[in-house]
């Protein structure tokens, strides 16, 4: 009878740290995807940074290289704020883009002259128009009233960029 005591208190013990440890999973969940949405915003905006320096080294146009220098400037300010609002949110932010992102850069350094300018903004409009569905998602779905605020200050630089990059790319 004292064995049964003792295994009905541990089962109760366990199935409550259970409970609680479950409870808490789930209530840490709710903000998985806000804090998705800022880990891919941090590597995105990487990735622009990263095409921005490309596009001044290799451009051939003075369009392609303004507008690199452009994404440079624009993306690290954009960057910095999603770092302050990260550490806000005790969000631990990507040091570097994904293997995917790199390896579309690398395709198109190998290019050169118009071929370059061409694949660049390709890769900028295609890119930036992802982008801007992923922040009107986040600003319509996020659950975070200051995450889907950076978001929706975001969206009207991305719509900016991706004009640009539509602009030039029909220039001839």
């Amino acid at each position: 009878m004292k064995k049964a005591g003792v295994l009905l208190v541990a089962l109760v013990f366990i199935i409550g740290w259970g409970s609680l440890l479950f409870a808490q999973e789930k209530a840490g969940k709710k903000d998985v995807p806000d804090r998705e949405f800022m880990i891919y915003a941090a590597r995105d905006g990487l990735f622009h940074v990263e095409a921005g320096k490309l596009a001044v080294q290799r451009g051939s146009s003075e369009g392609v290289k303004k507008f690199g220098q452009h994404a440079i400037d624009h993306h690290t300010q954009i960057n910095d704020e999603l770092a302050q609002l990260a550490s806000k949110k005790g969000v631990t932010l990507p040091k570097k883009m994904n293997t995917k992102a790199r390896e579309a850069l690398d395709k198109v350094a190998k290019l050169s002259g118009p071929d370059f300018d061409k694949a660049y903004l390709e890769m900028e409009i295609k890119d930036h128009s992802r982008d801007l569905s992923a922040f009107q998602k986040e600003v319509k779905e996020g659950k975070d009233p200051d995450v889907k605020a950076w978001a929706a200050k975001t969206v009207s630089a991305i719509e900016e960029h991706l004009k640009m990059a539509r602009d030039l790319s029909t220039m001839k």
